[in-house]
């Protein structure tokens, strides 16, 4: 991407924004470092990104980055084989931890975020390397003596040896004769020797060797001559540790050295995680949406906010960009009515996007632009010599010569700085150049030439900045197809321009002109019109699609408590048949033991066909049932009304209410639904005469039950503390329950102890038919103390 343009559309601003969010320095250092990829498959991958964090941070928290610190420096240090200190070791630690901690949050919630969990896959774990820095370094940093047996050992000679000088110390210390010799009777450390302070008049009374004396020289610091073999030994001990000290530290480098080429590369990953949860953090912060993007040039935004402005007092702009009847969009406005504001908002949006950044928009779509362009600003210099107009020239000589096809320019006052038809002229051609080669262009400008050039030329619309002629001041919307006029004398006169000043300047401006001027102003007055219209359209719209999807939503739950109903129904009904056929059987095995007509038989024959109708019964099935599509869809229907509910199975209901519109209320045994007329069918005599008793309505009873049992049968069942004898009846009961219910998964909480309550329902689960699968739960949601189940469905 462009330099130039980076900077005068802010991007780096941007980049700040973004490192202020980042957990760690990995973080802010690729967030400060980020640019914008022409590649449209990278940019792609990186909105997926930040998607995926606000997914995953919408529903779990934000991502676990604590205690993770950039450790390249110490990684560079152990790859030339310079010690790492204790601190080194302490803060790798904890970053590798970390990073451990992040990849499970990520690859826990795969289903969220496939691409980023796919990345956490990347980072490796090192928990030999964990164990033996935890064994070697303390908490505080300080070098344990579990590290080694040696420095063990040099550590028990030396708080020998310095108890020895001490209760020589001490001894001296306590004498009445050099009492009176001291300063103060402690034990200083000077030079790491142990010593006394004694008053400068005594020094030649107490034999040993002076180290020090206070800046006043009243006082002398001597190590008495009783323990300066003491102390000797305990430096030569002291030298000792701080050997096997190096020893342990060299030991432990060398095994981070051994890991350094994944270290690194687990880093990396770490980095770009941290980066991408700024990413999130920073859409969340501005209230962003994704982009769509396309590669066919198309740009729209609608009320685009510019994110380094004021969020609370930003007025949001709508654009549209690209299309085959506007490849350029040149607007025209009073000065300070947010023409480059608009320029910038799409620049530095079409930077973000390709950055894999959210927008802060109600809506947008992005073009992908391999080069973006930028000439904003006043940009002269005194140095080179430069005027405003040079230095437009000199940057827009640049531009066209590195153009390609697939670009975005944008151009402020387009021809400024020098004379007015001159530069109207190269605006024209410049503007016309840009064209030539596919580029999508906005450029503003005062020049009313450009106006008119914009409606005799193909691809080229014009657009204005609203201008408020009762307030004098700029809405700073954009209307788009209608040039705007400078309203040079209305700002004049707000500005305190005196009035007959403003009048000759009317006076001066010739007849076409101003009538030229009167037709803009009427062409903006009528496209704010149409804007306002197409405003409260699209409000009108946004409010029907939210009706739709409110109608849609009720649509799906009545088809899966269809669903639902129908399958209970139909199991219900399997059972009635086989509970029936066996009591046919019984009756057919009983008339066979008789063998012949009597009284009996008679009974037991009239048994049968008491059944059989009890059968047709209660599955609800009619002698002769009436063809659905021959039954006719009712128009209105009155309180009482029997009919069938064809999305509930055909079940019969009782029509609640009279229909109002085309929605009545039906009771269906133990439900009562709203239902639309176009699935309900009226009953005639014959069908209310073949139905079955009222007590009897298995299907919806098999609903009913259903969807009771799934309101109210718990996903978990808890036995903690119960015997294996008492339990075993609770999780059969409860089984049952949630099978009836549909239930899909759950769990049962039994608790660890010695493992027996586990062990019986084990036992009972490897026989149980409506258990698919079980296993042990995961560790985060209760290990071995609780069993997670797959039941049959």
């Amino acid at each position: 991407m462009d330099d130039h343009s980076l900077r005068v559309l802010e991007f780096d601003a941007v980049r700040g924004l973004l490192a202020e969010r980042a957990a760690c320095a990995l973080g802010a250092e690729r967030a400060r470092e980020l640019t914008p990829s022409p590649l449209f498959a990278f940019i792609q991958e990186w909105q997926q990104e930040t998607t995926e964090v606000r997914k995953v941070t919408d529903a779990h928290g934000p991502f676990p980055l604590g205690g993770i610190q950039d450790i390249r420096r110490s990684l560079a240090h152990a790859d030339v084989g310079q010690n790492l200190t204790p601190h080194e070791f302490l803060t790798l630690s904890s970053t590798l931890v970390g990073a451990s901690r992040l990849k499970q949050f990520l690859v826990r919630h795969a289903e969220k975020a496939p691409l980023l969990s796919d990345r956490a896959l990347g980072i490796q774990e090192y928990p030999r390397l964990l164990a033996e820095i935890e064994l070697c370094i303390g908490r505080s940093g300080d070098v344990l003596d579990s590290a080694s047996p040696a420095l063990a050992a040099a550590r028990a000679k030396i708080r020998v040896t310095q108890r020895r000088v001490d209760e020589k110390l001490n001894a001296v210390l306590n004498s009445s004769v050099t009492r009176g010799m001291l300063m103060d009777p402690t034990v200083v450390l000077r030079d790491g020797r142990r010593c006394l302070p004694v008053k400068a008049e005594f020094k030649r009374q107490l034999p040993g060797i002076v180290h020090d004396q206070s800046g006043t020289g009243a006082t002398v610091f001597i190590e008495p001559l009783i323990v300066v073999e003491l102390n000797n030994e305990l430096r030569q001990l002291e030298a000792a540790e701080q050997a096997e000290i190096e020893k342990v530290l060299k030991k432990l480098t060398e095994s981070v050295k051994k890991v350094n080429e994944s270290l690194f590369s687990t880093i990396e990953i770490v980095g770009g995680l941290d980066l991408a949860s700024a990413k999130g953090k920073l859409a969340d912060d501005f209230h962003c949406v994704a982009p769509k993007l396309n590669q066919k040039g198309y740009v729209a935004l609608e009320e685009a906010r510019h994110p380094l402005l004021d969020q609370e007092n930003v007025v949001p702009i709508t654009v549209h960009l690209g299309d085959d009847a506007t490849k350029a969009l040149l607007i025209t406005g009073p000065n300070t009515g947010g023409k480059t504001v608009t320029l910038k908002t799409v620049g530095l949006f079409t930077l973000m996007a390709q950055s894999g950044l959210h927008v802060p928009a109600r809506s947008a779509e992005l073009a992908h632009f391999t080069q973006v362009f930028a000439d904003i600003g006043d940009e002269q210099s005194i140095t080179h010599s430069l005027s405003t107009f040079s230095a437009h020239i000199r940057n827009i000589v640049r531009i066209l010569k590195t153009l390609g096809t697939q670009a975005l320019v944008l151009l402020d006052e387009i021809g400024s700085g020098t004379d007015p038809a001159e530069g109207a002229a190269l605006a024209k051609a410049i503007l016309g150049d840009l064209l030539a080669h596919n580029a999508r262009v906005i450029a503003t400008t005062h020049y009313g030439e450009l106006k008119e050039f914009a409606y005799s030329r193909d691809g080229i619309d014009n657009a204005a900045v609203e201008f408020n002629p009762e307030t004098l001041r700029p809405t700073y919307r954009i209307l788009q197809g209608v040039p705007g006029s400078s309203n040079a004398f209305h700002i004049a006169r707000r500005l305190g321009m005196p009035p007959r000043v403003v009048d000759a300047a009317v006076e001066n401006q010739n007849r076409a002109g101003a009538e030229a001027a009167t037709v803009m102003q009427r062409l903006e007055k009528a496209k704010r019109s149409a804007e306002n219209e197409r405003e409260n359209a699209r409000k009108l719209r946004r409010e029907l699609d939210v009706m739709k999807l409110k109608y849609e939503e009720r649509l799906r739950d009545l088809e899966s408590l269809r669903k639902e109903a129908k399958e209970r129904a139909t199991e219900e009904a399997r059972a009635v048949i086989r509970q029936k056929t066996e009591k046919m059987d019984n009756l057919i095995g009983e008339l066979r033991r008789m063998g012949k007509e009597g009284r009996k038989t008679q009974s037991t024959r009239k048994k049968m066909k008491d059944t059989t109708d009890e059968l047709i019964g209660e599955i609800g099935w009619e002698k002769e049932p009436l063809p659905l599509d021959e039954a006719p869809i009712p128009t209105v229907l009155k309180k009482g009304e029997r009919v069938r509910v064809t999305s509930l199975g055909n079940a019969v209901g009782n029509v609640l209410a009279d229909s109002v519109g085309k929605e009545v209320q039906v009771q269906v045994g133990a439900m009562r639904v709203t239902v639309p007329l176009s699935a309900l069918r009226t009953l005639n005599g014959v069908e209310i005469a073949a139905l079955p008793a009222p007590k009897v309505e298995s299907a919806t009873n098999a609903g009913a039950l259903a969807m009771t049992k799934t309101m109210t049968v718990s996903h978990e069942l808890t036995v903690i503390g119960l015997r294996a004898d008492a339990a075993l009846p609770r999780v059969d009961k409860w089984l049952d329950d949630a099978y009836t219910a549909g239930l899909l998964n759950v769990r049962i909480v039994h608790g660890k102890g010695t493992g027996a309550l586990r062990k019986a329902i084990w036992e009972t689960l490897k026989t149980d038919n409506r258990v698919l699968s079980f296993a042990m739960a995961h560790p985060d949601f209760g290990g071995a103390g609780a069993t997670e189940l797959v039941l049959r469905q």
